[in-house]
Order: C-alpha cells, then sequence, then structure tokens
C-alpha cells in the first residue's frame, strides 16, 4: 500500500514537473514589501489575475490570487515575508498554468490588488491606494502614443464567412475590443473606425487614423479559404500579417483581391496603380518591421496555451485599408474562419484575448525598438 501512494506520489511529481516546462515561459521572478504592498515581479507580462477570500475559523481570512500562465520555479516562494497584518504567505503551482498566492490576515478584506506589465502589487493594510497604481500613472504620462485599430468589415459587410456561426465582422470586433482595453491599460490613447456592426468606407479608416495623427494603425481581419475542397488544407490556416506594397506572391494577391472587393471590384489597373503610388519606403520598411514585432508575440501568445499555431509570415500585398495612412501600418490575418482548427479557436474568446495580447506586446516592442 505504501508502495503504492509512493508511486502515484512520484508520478504527480513528474506530470507537474514536466507540465511546468510545457508552460514555462512567465516565470515568477522575485517578491518584495514595500510601503504596505507585495508585489510579484514576472518574467514577461500578466494576463490575468482572478481572486476570492475564504473565511476562517480562527476568524482569519484567506485571500487567494490566481495568476493565469505563470509559473514557480523551483526554490521561489513567498513564505520568507513577514507583515505586521499578515498570517501567513504562501505560493505554490495550483495547476500547469496557474499559480496561486495565498495571504492569511485577520483583515476582513483588503484593497483591490493591480496588475500592469510584469508585476502585481497587492495591497497588505485595508484602505490604503497602492503605491504601484501612483508610480504606474507617472509613467504612462510619459507616453502619448496613439493608436488607431480598425475592425476590418461590419454592418452591410460581412467579411468571410463560414459554418452558420463564423462570421469575420464579428470576430475581428471582439479582437480589436480586447486590444483597445489592453493598449490603454498600458498607457496608449486609443480610436476605433469602428466600435460596433457599422459599415465605414475603406478609406474613411485611414483618414480617421491621419485626423487623430496616430502613430500606429492596426486593421484586423480573418481569412478564409477560396472553396471547401481546401477548408483544411495547411495553405489556409494561421496567423498572417501584410504590409502595404505591390504584392510578390500569388498567395497575397489573392488575399488582397478578397479583403479589397468591396471598394475596388470596378477599378481598373491604372486607378489601382494610382493609389499604389502613394506608398513611401520609409512607410513600407517602418511596416514591416511592425509586422515582424507583432508576429513574433501573436505567435508566443497563442502557442503557450493552443500549441502548434501556424506561422504565415509577414509578407506584402496591395490592402487597400492600409492606403493613404501616414504611419506604419499592418493588417492582421488573425485565423482561417474555414479551417476547422483555425475557426474553433477564433469562436474561443480566451483564444481572441491571446490574439489582442500578442497584438498589443508587438506593438509595444517595435515602438521600443524604434525609439519613439
Amino acid at each position: 500500500m505504501e508502495k503504492t501512494i509512493l508511486n502515484q506520489k512520484r508520478i504527480l511529481f513528474l506530470i507537474l514537473f514536466f507540465s511546468n516546462l510545457l508552460f514555462a515561459g512567465n516565470e515568477f521572478v522575485k517578491s518584495q514589501i514595500r510601503q504596505g504592498e507585495l508585489k510579484l515581479y514576472f518574467s514577461s507580462s500578466l494576463d490575468k489575475v482572478t481572486y476570492f477570500k475564504l473565511p476562517q475559523k480562527d476568524g482569519s481570512t484567506k485571500f487567494v490570487y490566481d495568476i493565469y500562465d505563470a509559473v514557480l520555479p523551483q526554490k521561489k516562494g513567498i513564505s520568507q515575508h513577514t507583515f505586521r497584518t499578515i498570517k501567513s504567505f504562501r505560493m505554490a503551482q495550483n495547476s500547469p498554468s496557474k499559480l496561486r498566492v495565498v495571504i492569511q490576515s485577520k483583515q476582513k478584506k483588503l484593497t483591490e490588488h493591480i496588475f500592469k506589465g510584469k508585476v502585481l502589487a497587492i495591497p497588505l493594510i485595508d484602505g490604503k491606494k497602492c503605491t504601484f497604481a501612483k508610480s504606474l500613472a507617472s509613467v504612462n504620462l510619459k507616453h502619448h502614443y496613439i493608436v488607431v485599430i480598425d475592425a476590418g468589415h461590419g454592418g452591410k459587410d460581412n467579411g468571410a464567412s463560414c459554418c452558420a456561426k463564423r462570421n469575420e465582422k464579428t470576430v475581428v470586433l471582439s479582437v480589436a475590443q480586447k486590444l483597445k482595453k489592453r493598449l490603454k491599460n498600458k498607457g496608449y490613447k486609443v480610436y476605433m473606425t469602428r466600435d460596433k456592426d457599422n459599415f465605414v468606407k475603406l478609406p474613411k479608416r485611414t483618414e480617421f487614423a491621419n485626423n487623430k495623427k496616430a502613430d500606429i494603425f492596426v486593421s484586423i481581419h480573418a481569412n478564409a479559404a477560396p472553396n471547401k475542397s481546401v477548408f483544411n488544407h495547411n495553405a489556409f490556416r494561421g496567423i498572417e500579417i501584410y504590409y502595404l506594397s505591390p504584392a510578390k506572391t500569388q498567395r497575397a494577391k489573392e488575399a488582397a483581391a478578397q479583403e479589397n472587393s468591396v471598394l475596388f471590384q470596378d477599378k481598373d489597373k491604372y486607378t489601382q496603380n494610382a493609389y499604389l503610388s502613394l506608398i513611401s519606403r520609409e512607410k513600407i520598411v517602418e511596416s514591416h518591421k511592425l509586422g515582424l514585432d507583432v508576429s513574433k508575440r501573436m505567435l508566443s501568445s497563442v502557442r503557450r496555451t493552443y500549441g502548434s499555431v501556424r506561422n504565415g509570415g509577414v509578407k506584402p500585398a496591395n490592402f487597400w485599408v492600409l492606403v493613404g495612412a501616414q504611419m506604419p501600418s499592418i493588417l492582421v490575418e488573425t485565423g482561417y474562419l474555414t479551417h476547422s482548427e483555425d475557426g474553433k479557436n477564433l469562436m474561443n474568446s480566451r483564444y481572441r484575448d491571446l490574439l489582442a495580447k500578442g497584438i498589443a506586446e508587438g506593438i509595444g516592442q517595435y515602438l521600443k525598438n524604434s525609439g519613439k
């Protein structure tokens, strides 16, 4: 019997150990207590933290914080901390992708925690405003970046669709709204070309971005295979990023033609070439850099939870929604609604949130690299 229990414990340890390796990425780095608050530092930006409390028989309360997609390395923890209002500090790997912090105190409640970037701050005295919030506010004031998010299609223009319930205009609006929230939390000023199910003409979208003097313009879309026979073909799945430049591949030309159909279905080659002449070399280069950063962070974000999402690359194409933008601009194809795996993922709110997380991080990386 003892051997059986011992073997079960070993198996459980191995499962947790290798699960931690699988989900490794956002590791707990360190903790400190300063001015009545506990600060927890991680290796990358936090995505989600939930909270609940458990009253104890001795009159104390356990305050529980679940940190998602976070990992506790060996020999790390917070049990060494002491504070006058706190009975104990505990940290453990609750599941392969969830780190749990438990703080036990005689207090009945604690002021709400705050997390931004790589740091989670938990006040240890109820009613005390977190100094972390103040420092974040001062940091954010240094950044005046303006981002315009363009949720593709809308209103009478459904965009791509599949399988009755998969509708591009609805999916991309959801991603756009999640992206707006994340960018605002980072301190950016954010505008959307549409924030509901309404139709906006393509030229009006970049005109809006120019009027707002945006630093970045991101147009969000979802793709579709040309016919049922190739719905699950490997070429018609995955995340693709496009920047405005004359298309070099047949696949890029087809993707552009699909998105441009609403505006340019009756335009001749001369008119199309006149529009392309508006592209500056500098904007092409900067848009390409932006696309590379966004692509890298998006793939990293979704693969951590959803595994091998296909990398469709960063490519030039003649997307007219990007023409006329006076700032670095990209079009993000979040996946193929017609592909069985992509389509299922895109209908999942958690997946769309991870897409938004990756786009936001990619924008941040581009701005950091460019020194803007």
